[in-house]
């Protein structure tokens, strides 16, 4: 574990929650793309997304299968982030498209609640096996906001954590703008609604090749509904839940 990488990856995470163009602290509204027309922003009273400050009719963006695209034909990939006026503008797809609305004067912005973690331990870092399925298939992934959510289920990663041999199912969500290569781990553990989130926990495997990880749980991080619950994040799959207390990575913000 390079605790210096930790260390700083900690504090960068600390300083984007204090930025109010990316923090989930600053999210005041959210709004769903409609499947036939675009949402159009600005300060007249027919906008969809009414924004003070603006103008009358400042934009039009539409949701398409993989991307989004403004009035003028810009293309505009899942996450990306539209300035205008005061308000930041966050692009969400997951197959189900949606707009967050940030807010440089939302009052949690000072009140929090903000990111804190367990102490680093190098315990909580160990090397995992992917088994694979012999043949991947499709399944759903439930989210905070009810969303049926589609992920790729790659396997197990097998590792030994505290002297005992353990498993997490390894998904992959099969939506626009995610990579190809990721392998994801939504897990719960003895902490979960206590010390850590109560819906859980990521962790992102790190490849060392072929069918070889490593789990850094360290480096295990809440989802962004723990913050605020304009988000939509992955709930852990039934299996994913480890027999002891991963006290690494992010604590309960709350």
């Amino acid at each position: 574990m390079n605790l210096v990488q930790l260390l700083k990856e900690r504090e960068e995470a600390a300083a984007s929650f204090r930025n109010p163009h990316t923090s989930p602290l600053a999210a005041v509204a959210r709004h769903e793309f409609p499947r036939d027309r675009p949402l159009v922003f600005g300060s007249a009273p027919g906008c969809d997304v009414q924004l003070d400050g603006v103008a009358p009719n400042a934009l039009q963006i539409s949701a398409l299968d993989d991307h989004f695209e403004t009035g003028e034909g810009t293309r505009l990939e899942p996450g990306s982030r539209v300035e205008l006026g005061r308000y930041t503008l966050r692009l969400s797809h997951q197959n189900f498209p949606a707009v967050v609305v940030l807010d440089p004067d939302a009052p949690r912005l000072k009140t929090g609640p903000f990111p804190v973690w367990f102490d680093p331990d190098p315990g909580f870092r160990v090397a995992a096996r992917l088994v694979r399925d012999s043949a991947p298939r499709e399944e759903v992934v439930l989210s905070t906001r009810g969303n049926r959510r589609r992920a790729l289920r790659l396997g197990k990663l097998e590792f030994v954590l505290q002297g005992k041999t353990m498993a997490l199912s390894a998904l992959r969500l099969l939506e626009p703008g995610q990579d190809e290569s990721a392998v994801s781990i939504f897990f719960r553990d003895a902490t979960t609604g206590h010390e850590s989130y109560e819906v859980g926990r990521y962790v992102d495997a790190e490849s060392l090749g072929g069918d070889e990880y490593a789990l850094d749980f360290n480096r295990a991080y809440n989802p962004t509904c723990a913050f605020s619950p304009l988000y939509n994040c992955p709930i852990p799959p039934r299996e994913n839940v480890l027999p002891v207390a991963v006290r690494a990575g992010e604590r309960n913000p709350h």
